[in-house]
């Protein structure tokens, strides 16, 4: 029986998405492992994380710093630990109150029990705080150089985990902790094997030196979990050798995050259970971008679902977790009003017939070029905050034209590709479009864009010198791979790398084959 007692943000929730899928299947899938959520969030703010069918469902948690404990299961209080750490506590108003006068303190506007939460800066007066602080019986937690915690006098994380542990009667060496913060440091001065995963805060890394039960990690967060399962004797037996080395090698380690703005699934209800079935309509996108994520390579794919009501949550969910293990859908809820005016209306209105040259049938209205850079937003948002450091985004389509030049301004860590996957038209047609400038503007924030054959390479290629320098820093020959001659949309050369607006992008010409294997 293993207990893995852990903080969330940095933690838990943190690292690679490749390592949290593993880590939270391995939990999912072991009966005779204990999961507990030792946090600084307030349990308003745990509870969404019960609802999300990705992240294992906790036995127990403490948050609050430690001055909360409840079941995981019925957030019922665990007594009589609660009603001892609530006889210890002054009352927020009290601390509030004695707090007030202190320079440098601002409140933090989270939900909180049992404890008083504030930032603090260089001007906030120590000493006259710590008295202030002894005043109330209380103690003081300070981490992450901004953050600071005033609580019942004894009550922290290692504390209220060691009276849990107590109550279970849990066998103490086979209790795991994990964090990343000073606020974990009292996780590890409880005596139990703990890790400090990778990327904490060097203050805690200096502060474990010397504990012989301390590992420190080098992959960060659940990535660190892990690291330290596999390290510590007791544990390492937890993992599955299929587990230990997912086969992500040959498709590369990076996380891919596939943004397209249909899923690769529709839901339908059976039996009153929602199901993930294949597309009836074809649509040889989808099969030809899932191939990617054969072998386990880790990503999310990003995409719309109607929803009924604005603001509905949408947790993360799997795809297949058979056939692709470390593949998620990452949901971004539209109405049916904003479907049919993103995709059915304007996407199909103003941006369809100019690619295919048909400008006659072309209607521009710049109250839906609104809604669609409103939703193109939202797709960037979604992408930033399911991305890992430094991953790789791959936007597919016209459809999301202005994601690229919103998620570089959330995200310029990332590698950004986009492919077009319908042509693109000349500079005479392009250039009809009211915002062509935004449009290419945001383009070449990617690092690298797509076209299907040299010549719409070439007409990309035109349209960006038609609105703003544009330096050619390499060609190549495309008489080996295509048709140049006695062909309508032939040509020698085409661009492959470029310098524009400060930026340097290259692009290149890349018709999507058949599996021929697959039919087979």
């Amino acid at each position: 029986m293993l207990l893995l007692a852990t903080d969330l943000d940095g933690t838990f929730l943190g690292g690679k998405s490749v390592h949290k899928q593993q880590l939270y299947r391995l939990i999912r899938n072991r009966q005779d492992i204990r999961l507990v959520f030792v946090t600084g969030r307030g349990l308003e703010t745990v509870i969404p994380l019960l609802n999300d069918p990705v992240i294992p469902h906790p036995d127990y948690i403490i948050c609050d710093v430690g001055a909360t404990v409840v079941n995981g299961r019925s957030l019922d209080p665990i007594e009589p630990i609660q009603s001892t750490i609530e006889a210890r506590w002054p009352g927020r108003l009290a601390t509030k109150n004695k707090l007030k006068k202190v320079q440098g303190l601002r409140w933090q506007e989270v939900p909180q029990s049992r404890r008083s939460s504030f930032f603090y800066d260089e001007n906030t007066d120590m000493e006259h705080l710590k008295q202030v602080v002894d005043a109330l019986n209380c103690d003081l937690l300070i981490s992450a150089g901004k953050f600071l915690d005033v609580l019942p006098r004894g009550v922290n994380k290692g504390s209220t985990l060691k009276q849990l542990i107590k109550l279970l009667q849990f066998p103490e060496e086979n209790i795991l902790v994990a964090g990343d913060t000073m606020n974990d440091l009292s996780l590890y001065q409880t005596g139990y094997k703990g890790v400090v995963v990778g990327r904490a805060e060097p203050k805690l890394v200096n502060a474990v030196t010397g504990m012989e039960s301390i590992y420190v990690a080098e992959d960060a967060g659940a990535g660190g979990i892990l690291e330290a399962i596999k390290h510590f004797p007791g544990f390492s037996s937890y993992i599955p050798a299929e587990e230990v080395e997912l086969p992500i090698a040959s498709s590369g380690d990076n996380q891919l995050l596939m943004v397209y703005h249909r899923l690769p699934f529709e839901i339908k209800e059976i039996n009153g259970q929602r199901v993930n079935v294949p597309h009836k309509s074809p649509n040889g996108i989808i099969p030809s971008l899932t191939g990617f994520f054969r072998g386990g390579r880790s990503g999310v794919w990003i995409a719309w679902e109607q929803i009924e009501k604005k603001n509905q949550t949408l947790r993360n969910i799997y795809v297949d977790e058979e056939n692709f293990p470390n593949l998620l859908a990452s949901r971004i809820g539209l109405t049916k009003k904003d479907v049919d005016t993103f995709y059915k209306i304007f996407s199909k209105e103003a941006f369809w017939p100019t690619i295919f040259s048909f400008i006659d049938k072309v209607e521009f209205n710049h109250t839906h070029w609104e809604h669609f850079v409103k939703v193109n937003r939202l797709f960037a948002e979604k992408t930033a905050a399911e991305a890992d450091h430094g991953a790789l985004v791959w936007l597919h389509d016209y459809n999301l034209w202005m994601v690229p030049g919103f998620l570089r301004q959330l995200r310029p860590d990332l590698k950004i590709g986009f492919f077009h996957h319908t042509s693109f038209p000349s500079a005479d047609i392009f250039n009809i479009i009211p915002w062509r400038g935004e449009i290419i503007g945001s383009l070449l924030q990617c690092d690298y864009i797509g076209f299907h054959i040299p010549r719409y390479v070439e007409n990309f290629m035109d349209v960006v010198r038609s609105q703003l320098p544009v330096k050619v820093l390499k060609r190549e020959n495309c008489t080996e791979r295509f048709l140049s001659y006695s062909c309508p949309l032939g040509v020698e050369t085409m661009t492959t790398e470029i310098i524009a607006g400060a930026r340097k992008v290259r692009l290149g010409a890349h018709p999507v084959g058949v599996n021929a294997k697959y039919i087979k």
